[in-house]
C-alpha cells in the first residue's frame, strides 16, 4: 500500500505543478479534497486548489517541483519538495523580479481509497523571502 501511495503522490506533483494537467488530476483526488498552505490562510477544494497551483504557474512558468524525499505509511505520505522556477509575474502582492528562486516544502498527504483526500504544505517562506528581497 505505501508503495502505491508514494506513487499517487508522484502523479499529482508531476500533473499539477509540472505540466498543469488539472483534467487528469481530478482523476486522482477523492471527492471532498482539501489543500492548506502556509502561503494562504484557509482551506481550498479542489477548484481553489487549481486556481492557486494556475496562479503561481503564471508568476513561474518555468516551474518545476522535485521531491527530494518521501515516506509513506498506512494513509500518509510525507514529502520534502523543492520549487525551482523564473519569478516572471507579481505573485500574492510580490512583485516579480525576473530571478531564478528555488524553496523548499515539506506536505502531509492524506489518501483514502486509492485517492488523494487532503493536502497540508508547509512552505519555507523567509527563504523565499531573502531570495526576492536579494
Amino acid at each position: 500500500m505505501s508503495s502505491e501511495n508514494k506513487s499517487l503522490v508522484e502523479k499529482h506533483v508531476d500533473l499539477s505543478w509540472n505540466k498543469g494537467k488539472f483534467g487528469l488530476l481530478q482523476q486522482i483526488v477523492a471527492k471532498g479534497f482539501r489543500y492548506q498552505t502556509t502561503f494562504k490562510e484557509g482551506f481550498r477544494d479542489f477548484d481553489g486548489y487549481v486556481e492557486y497551483v494556475e496562479d503561481i504557474r503564471r508568476a513561474v512558468p518555468d516551474l518545476e517541483v522535485t521531491i527530494e524525499e518521501m515516506m509513506a505509511e498506512d494513509d500518509k505520505v510525507i514529502t520534502f519538495s523543492t520549487f525551482c522556477g523564473s519569478f516572471n509575474k507579481p505573485l500574492f502582492g510580490m512583485p516579480a523580479n525576473g530571478k531564478v528562486i528555488a524553496f523548499s516544502a515539506a506536505s502531509v498527504w492524506t489518501i483514502y481509497r486509492g485517492k488523494v483526500i487532503e493536502q497540508t504544505t508547509m512552505v519555507d517562506l523567509a527563504g523565499l523571502q531573502r531570495q526576492l528581497n536579494a
